[in-house]
Order: structure tokens, then C-alpha cells, then sequence
């Protein structure tokens, strides 16, 4: 384990590792001789849903997925590893180096103990950019590989107390848990797909002469080109902003002048940096709530805070010969969107205002989103610019009458929360009594700072439920109204 980025990682200061250890009444022997076949890993260790090794070698890679940290949310993460050290009857050690800026070792060990005792351990330690990005994420996901590989040694000691063995785990296999086995490993293999398909996928879509979508891998991208420059309208987030950044670098012959952010949050934004000459437009409030609700990535990364706010006064930048118009909506998905209309093509980037045929996501932070504020937005700019093709923050692109379909879908989600909490219902009663079925939208997963969160029916209902709630008790930080001159601005761009 001598390479510089082991050294690296021994010497970093980015975490302190995660480990923990449990003693049990199992010989050391016994209990690594079933710890050394990762293919029955998911049999005792929740945190597992499929391993494909039958064994331990030195230099050769494990493949597995982890379920999900918690029970209901909808995924599996799918690993790749490679065994750098092993000690037979002892420890094995892995590399995990298959996401960009990511690096980390994990040790498992077995000591044997006196009266055939063993001591199992988990030791977990991870650096890099990627890893500091969503360094909370990691860390929850490190405990709970943790606490579950600890568990499931607990309950392989029951069954040895039991019966004396660990044979029914390594052996015996009922038709049932074998169609089980069967389906998890079936299940495994197809997810990582679907993942990628539906959430991490790229995809560019030419609009107009020099004006491209480049949709997936984080927040919808917009790229202008003309002129002999380029505008980049939001930048992704790692490892989606580097792949297009590459897009960019391969498609577009123009360099990049200017980038603007739709909004501050870390998937529209964290990819700035990757167009160091570039200046940064975005609202003037946005520098400081990057600082404020993601300060530990940003005052790492000043580099990549705008530079150029604009007001909320409407205002223009040019693209060669092409305006662009930068828009002020008033408090909507945030307290300082902006969004993005480029005349001569009547083309329509609007950030988050618009998740197109996704659960969206709420910001509930005093920097957040404003109900009803939102719903009048979206109104005000589909009123505003009828024939536009609209590029959402999330989805594919749609029109107006989709962008409108949406705020009616916020407008009946309020209702149905205001009715709620006009009847009496807590938070857990309002979810299970409100059915959005007929509004048929798909989950989005959200690492807004850094804690893995999904849009989902519930969560939209419960982030709802906390706002009207909180503004019912007067707190002026979640009240909804946008400023008396937003609609001017939004109306005087046509």
C-alpha cells in the first residue's frame, strides 16, 4: 500500500476515520473462513444486496452493491474496489478509486481472542475533492456500512451460540431464500442502469444555431455560443460538471466568457470553476447564500462565487451578437433565482423554477423557496413569454403549457397542505390522507448539503407542510409574497 495517493490518504487531514470493532463468541478461524466469501456477504451483513466474488485475491477487484442508508429510499449503490492488501485469516484491505476526486480505503479485520473468542473490525478513510464536496453523505454512508457489518457479526454469533456452526449461512439455502438470492442479484445488476439512465446519463440537445441543452449528470446546462465567445448557463456539479466541461471543450470552438447561475444550490453551481476566465453572473444575493448554506465547500472553492450580480432590475449581457436577458422572478424556488430568455430563438432557461416530471425539490432554508411565490413566478414568466421552449432545471425540455401544468401542480400541493393543516392534521397525517397519484411524477435524488434526500410524494408533502406551517406562526423568513416590482421586471422583457 505504498502508492503516493495511499500516502496521501494516510497523511489527510479531510476525515477522521470511521471504524468500530465487536467481540464475539466465534473462532477467529471459523469466522473468516465465512468472511472470505464475499458472494455470501448479503446473508449476513445488511448493508450488502449482491456481491459478485466467491473469494479474497490480492490485486483483484471486488464488485458489490450497498443498499441504500435508509430502508425507503429508492436506490443501490453500486462498488468497485481493488483488494491491495490481504492477510489471510486476518484483514483485507480496499482501494476505492471509480469516482473522480475519490479515494479511500477500507479494512476489515478478524483478531482471534482468548476461550475462541474473535474481534471483528471495520476501519473506513476516504479524501479527494468529490469526497469533501459531499463529505456528509460519506461519512452517514461509512457509519452505516460500519454499524451494519458490526450488526451482522452479532447475529452470526447468535447462530453459532445456537448451533454451533456457521453451516446454515455458508450452506443451507431454502427454495425461498434462493429465489431471493436470485432476485437481489437480478436486481443489482439492473439498477446501476437505470440509475444511470435516469438520473446521470448526459445528454445534448441542439436548440438554435450555437444554442445547446445539455440535460443530465446535475442541474440542466445551457450553452450560447457566437461570436467567437460562449455562455454557460448552470455548470453541474462533480462528477457531471467535468463531463461538461469536456462536452464543452470538444463541441463548442468558442471559449467561455461567461457563466451564469440560475440559483445558488450546489448542483447548478459547483462546476464554475471549471471556466476559470470566465466571469460569473448570477443574482447579487446568490454570492452570500452560497457562503451561508454551503460555506464548508465554497470558502474552499472562492473561485467559483459569482463576480457579476444582477439586480432586481432586469438586465442584459451579449453573446457576440446575441442578447440574452437575465430576469429577476421574485422569491420562487430560492429567495435569489434568476432566469434566462434569449430572444432571438425564444429560448426559455429557467433553473429549478421548473423540475420537469420530477417530484421537486424544496429548499426550506431562510435562503429557500416562497409559496405562493413560486406559483405566481412561473405564471408571471409563462405569461410573459407564451412561445418559448423552456429548459427546466430538471427533465426534458418542454413548453409553456408544461411549465404551466406545473405550477398548477404546486398550487393543488398548497391547497391540499392548507387544508390540512386547516383541519387539524400533523405532518405524519397530512402525507398519509394527500394523494398526488394523478399528477404521475417520478423521484429525484438530492444531495443538497450533503445529505442524500429524494423527491418524493411524502417529502414534498412534509417540505410543504413546514413552510405554511412556519408561516402561519409568523416566521418571516418563509413568507411568500414576491416584491411589488417583480412582475414589472419579468414583464418588461418580452
Amino acid at each position: 500500500m505504498g502508492s503516493a495517493r495511499s500516502q496521501k490518504l494516510s497523511t489527510s487531514n479531510d476525515m477522521v476515520p470511521v471504524e468500530g470493532f465487536v467481540e464475539v463468541d466465534i473462532p477467529a478461524d471459523k469466522l473468516w473462513r465465512l468472511f472470505a466469501r464475499p458472494k455470501l456477504w448479503p446473508r449476513w451483513n445488511r448493508c450488502f444486496v449482491w456481491a459478485y466474488n466467491t473469494t479474497l485475491v490480492k490485486g483483484e477487484h471486488l464488485l458489490w452493491c450497498f443498499g441504500p442508508i435508509k430502508r425507503w429510499y429508492p436506490y443501490v449503490m453500486p462498488a468497485i474496489a481493488n483488494i491491495v492488501e490481504l492477510e489471510p485469516g486476518r484483514k483485507v484491505t480496499w482501494e476505492v478509486t471509480a469516482l473522480p476526486g475519490f479515494y479511500a480505503h477500507h479494512t476489515y479485520s478478524v483478531d482471534p481472542l482468548p476461550g475462541d473468542r474473535s474481534r471483528f473490525g471495520s476501519w473506513e478513510k476516504a479524501t479527494g475533492a468529490s469526497f469533501s464536496r459531499m463529505k456528509r453523505f460519506w461519512l452517514a454512508h461509512f457509519n452505516f456500512v460500519k454499524d451494519r457489518s458490526l450488526e451482522g457479526v452479532r447475529a452470526l454469533e447468535t447462530i453459532y451460540r445456537r448451533e454451533g456452526s456457521l453451516y446454515s449461512i455458508t450452506e443451507q439455502r431454502d427454495p425461498v431464500s434462493s429465489m431471493k438470492d436470485a432476485a437481489l442479484t437480478a436486481l443489482s445488476a439492473v439498477a446501476p442502469l437505470w440509475f444511470y439512465r435516469r438520473y446521470v446519463r448526459r445528454e445534448a440537445v441542439q436548440l438554435a444555431p450555437g444554442v445547446h441543452a445539455v440535460l443530465g449528470g446535475g442541474g440542466n446546462s445551457l450553452v450560447i455560443e457566437n461570436g467567437g465567445e460562449a455562455l454557460v448557463v448552470d455548470t453541474k456539479f462533480p462528477p457531471g460538471s467535468d463531463q461538461l466541461a469536456k462536452w464543452v471543450r470538444k463541441n463548442i470552438k468558442s471559449p467561455v466568457t461567461k457563466v451564469v447561475n440560475t440559483h445558488y444550490h450546489y448542483d447548478h453551481t459547483q462546476g464554475n470553476e471549471n471556466y476559470p476566465k470566465a466571469t460569473i453572473i448570477a443574482h447579487e444575493r446568490t454570492p452570500g447564500y452560497m457562503l451561508e448554506q454551503d460555506g464548508d465547500y465554497w470558502n474552499d472553492h472562492l473561485g467559483g462565487l459569482p463576480s457579476a450580480g444582477v439586480s432586481n432590475d432586469r438586465q442584459t449581457v451579449t453573446v457576440g451578437d446575441k442578447t440574452v436577458h437575465l430576469l429577476y422572478p421574485g422569491p420562487a424556488h430560492t429567495r435569489a433565482d434568476i432566469v434566462v430568455y434569449l430572444p432571438d430563438y425564444k429560448i426559455l432557461a429557467v433553473g429549478d423554477l421548473f423540475f420537469h416530471t420530477y417530484y421537486p425539490f424544496f429548499d426550506c432554508s431562510r435562503a429557500g423557496v416562497a409559496i405562493p411565490g413560486i406559483i405566481e413566478s412561473i405564471r408571471r414568466v409563462a405569461k410573459t413569454f407564451p412561445d418559448a421552449r423552456v429548459v427546466p432545471g430538471h427533465g426534458p425540455i418542454a413548453n409553456i403549457s408544461d411549465f404551466q401544468k406545473y405550477a398548477e401542480y404546486l398550487e393543488h400541493l398548497a391547497d391540499t397542505v392548507r387544508t390540512a393543516l386547516d383541519a387539524g392534521q400533523d405532518e405524519r397525517e397530512a402525507v398519509r390522507t394527500i394523494d398526488l397519484s394523478a399528477w404521475n411524477r417520478r423521484v429525484l435524488p438530492s444531495f443538497h448539503l450533503h445529505r442524500l434526500s429524494w423527491g418524493t410524494r411524502e417529502n414534498n408533502i412534509r417540505n410543504v407542510y413546514r413552510v405554511l406551517a412556519a408561516e402561519r406562526e409568523g416566521a418571516t423568513l418563509l413568507s411568500a409574497r414576491p416584491p411589488a416590482d417583480a412582475g414589472a421586471q419579468i414583464g418588461g422583457a418580452a
